[in-house]
């Protein structure tokens, strides 16, 4: 497949000559990834997580005797790893990828090196955002396992599942662990829905699954100051339109600071990234997989690892004689973890 597609563009002598004056389609706002997540660095292998549980019951009845009633501490210590999953993006990029005539991109030559080229630079520009995207995309809906809904997985069928199967993401983990007993979940009613418009919201239902998710919560997540709720974007719009029916202040400890929307003093953030995917790329046909979801905890409680995080953002360009192709290219590693379950409560 070719890097630009001017199937849909008529070259005429009235063509865009400049490139900034060509309109590019806006790319979504992502939520930065250290707002969701604490983001741990010098993942190069396999490496361990050790997690220590709290200490067992003391405070035991002291005898007439001079003997002492020893206790046992009872740590229990648990075990998770990092694995050093390597992701990979390659764009080549030959000069016959653009027409002859069209001169948005500046004078054509003959020449193959176009390594500093307009369109190399819109290419990486592009390429950044799409890599947020990706990193987002493997750190929640990654899965190893993944598989299309003809073979009975939840990936739209003709998706390649390369795109989804280098990292196990937070949600795999997540169903695990409610399937386990282990994670706290919530059910919301619209997502057994078998067409994609009974899987809209019900009038405030969006709030009812908030407040399920933040009751069933395990009172050290209650407590903790960096709580915080991550909404799909059909939930946030069903949660206002509850608040605007009802009177902003009407509902729980809400508050609107310096922009952010919290629900009883806790931050929601919309994670709209959750609505594409599951929009674009988990669907049947008739239904999406868990449209509307709600995921409560704190940022330490759900890492990611990589090497270094700058490498989500480095990008290597060369032109290469050979192939008469200029390659733009980025490697990184990512892992996602969920750590604790008592940390986090859930609804889908």
């Amino acid at each position: 497949m070719a890097n630009f597609n001017f199937d849909n563009v008529t070259l005429s002598p009235k063509e865009v000559t400049e490139l900034s004056k060509a309109i590019f389609e806006t790319a979504f706002a992502n939520p930065e990834l250290s707002k969701m997540h604490t983001i741990v660095e010098g993942i190069d292998m396999k490496t361990q997580i050790l997690i220590l549980g709290s200490m067992a019951m003391q405070g035991l009845a002291s005898g007439d005797s001079c003997d002492a009633q020893d206790s046992d501490a009872g740590i229990v210590a648990t075990q998770k790893y990092w694995e050093n999953n390597k992701i990979e993006v390659r764009i080549p990029y030959c000069v016959t990828d653009l027409p002859a005539l069209l001169k948005a991109f500046g004078q054509r030559t003959n020449k193959y090196d176009v390594s500093g080229s307009e369109e190399i630079q819109f290419l990486a520009s592009r390429l950044l955002e799409a890599l947020d995207e990706a990193i987002l995309r493997l750190t929640w809906f990654g899965d190893k396992d993944a598989q299309n809904v003809v073979s009975g997985g939840t990936i739209t069928n003709g998706t390649n599942l390369g795109y989804f199967n280098s990292v196990d993401g937070i949600w795999k983990q997540i169903f695990a662990g409610v399937t386990a007993g282990d994670i706290k979940r919530a059910t919301i009613a619209s997502n057994t829905g078998t067409t994609f418009s009974a899987q809209e919201l019900a009038s405030g239902e969006a709030l009812v699954a908030m407040r399920k998710v933040y009751n069933q919560s395990d009172s050290r997540l209650k407590n903790h100051l960096d709580g915080m709720f991550i909404v799909t974007q059909t939930v946030y719009d069903n949660f206002l339109d509850k608040l605007e029916d009802a009177g902003l202040n009407a509902v729980g400890q809400l508050a609107v600071n310096d922009g952010v929307m919290t629900y009883r003093g806790k931050e929601i953030v919309v994670a709209d990234f959750w609505d594409r995917n599951i929009t674009a790329y988990q669907t049947n046909g008739t239904k999406y997989n868990l449209p509307n979801r709600i995921v409560y905890t704190i940022k330490d409680n759900i890492p990611v690892g990589t090497l270094d995080s700058g490498e989500f953002k480095q990008l290597d360009v060369w032109y290469d004689k050979t192939d008469r192709k200029v390659y733009t290219e980025n490697i990184f590693s990512l892992d996602a973890k969920v750590l604790e379950p008592y940390f986090i409560s859930v609804a889908y």
